[in-house]
């Protein structure tokens, strides 16, 4: 911690580096190599707070992702909105400098509560979403490769985090506190990418229980035609909307957990596809081992009329041990289980850390079973 100003401004650098041996299977096809943020996020972060008096303070984060296997920062964007576009991602994930994509806000806080102003995490993800994966989002048995379906297949750039957003804080009133963000997109249509997540937890000792929803604008529209062909490029979509509701309670032997997401993308003025996801999971404590399992199950469904519901299954068991206060080793296994046809050969419904062989689909015309594995070190700082 150093001083800055005075002894009323204080500004701390933190960080997580965690890699691990991974090793990710889906039909036939396997790859193995080193990854990282497999039990956290591997990151950098600088963020700060001065004492302006009565009660009220400034606080600033800057955070930062890291591929630590490659010395490479994570990607980000401007509008919210998947890349493509004037403002939109344009870097290839990982092949960057650092940029402060997860948090990048400045803010006051006191009393009455705490506003940002910035680039942040969404209400939905952070406190509803993701809040109740014993795996924390990370790793083979991520939640996010079931429940986030439908931001992977083009809805806007906003399933876990949003920039130009104004976010307010309520102050923690008998164990309730709401959250609201709004936020802009800022593109050529200045609708498109702009949106609100709204999110209200109860909190009473063991007992937390979450909801949010969240609502990203998009207009539905078909890229050019390559040329020499009469089919269009991928479409951008439309409306993007994400709702979750979850629940934990620690017995202090065991913290069970739920969550439901539910995601809906307007692909065409007449179809809205639609992703209903449920997830149970358990954290176990004993001594410096905490050992954890989940199980989610999902149905996809296209919108399309008579079109089938594709639906999916992940188990994950996994373990990590405390070395420090700041080291822990840990292990990770996965299955997803995919039923229900495709609608096109090799099309990737659900797969373990959202990895995708890129290989066509089984013979039985299903998108194939994968598999993920993970064991490593993390180190925070």
């Amino acid at each position: 911690m150093a001083a800055v100003g005075g002894a009323s401004a204080q500004v701390s650098i933190y960080g997580t580096v965690d890699a691990a041996v991974t090793q990710y299977s889906q039909d036939g096809y396997t790859k193995t190599g080193l990854g990282n943020s497999q039990l956290g996020s591997s990151k950098i972060g600088f963020m700060g707070t001065e004492d302006l008096g009565g009660g009220m303070n400034a606080i600033f984060k800057l955070e930062g992702g890291l591929a630590n296997d490659t010395g490479n920062g994570k990607a980000s964007n401007t509008s919210n909105q998947a890349a493509g576009g004037a403002g939109q991602l344009t870097q290839v994930a990982g092949t960057q400098g650092l940029v402060f994509q997860r948090f990048s806000y400045v803010g006051l806080n006191g009393s009455f509560g705490e506003v940002r102003l910035g680039r942040d995490y969404t209400n939905t993800f952070l406190y509803a979403a993701g809040a109740f994966d014993p795996f924390g989002t990370n790793g083979p048995a991520d939640s996010t490769a079931m429940t986030f379906n439908l931001a992977l297949r083009g809805a806007p750039y906003t399933a876990t985090n949003i920039s130009n957003m104004v976010g307010y804080t309520s102050p923690n009133m008998s164990g309730i506190t709401a959250r609201l963000q709004a936020f802009a997109g800022e593109g050529t249509n200045s609708t498109d990418g702009s949106g609100y997540s709204a999110q209200a937890q109860y909190s009473n000792g063991p007992l937390l229980i979450s909801a949010a929803q969240q609502v990203t604008t998009g207009t539905v529209k078909a890229a050019a035609a390559p040329s020499g062909s009469s089919a269009g490029t991928l479409a951008t979509p439309g409306d993007y909307t994400q709702a979750a509701v979850g629940a934990s309670y620690d017995f202090g032997m065991a913290k069970v957990m739920f969550t439901n997401v539910q995601e809906k993308l307007v692909t065409s003025p007449t179809v809205t596809g639609a992703n209903n996801s449920n997830m149970i999971g358990v954290v176990v404590p004993m001594g410096a081992l905490n050992y954890k399992a989940s199980y989610i199950a999902s149905i996809y469904n296209t919108g399309v009329t008579n079109a089938p519901d594709q639906k999916g299954t992940l188990i994950g068991l996994g373990a990590d041990y405390t070395l420090s206060k700041r080291t822990k080793l840990y292990g990770t296994v996965s299955q997803v289980t995919n039923d229900g046809g495709t609608t096109a050969a090799g099309s990737q419904i659900y797969s373990a850390g959202n990895f995708a062989s890129g290989k066509a689909a089984g013979t039985d015309g299903k998108t194939p079973t994968s598999t993920g594995v993970a064991i490593g070190i993390n180190h925070t700082f």
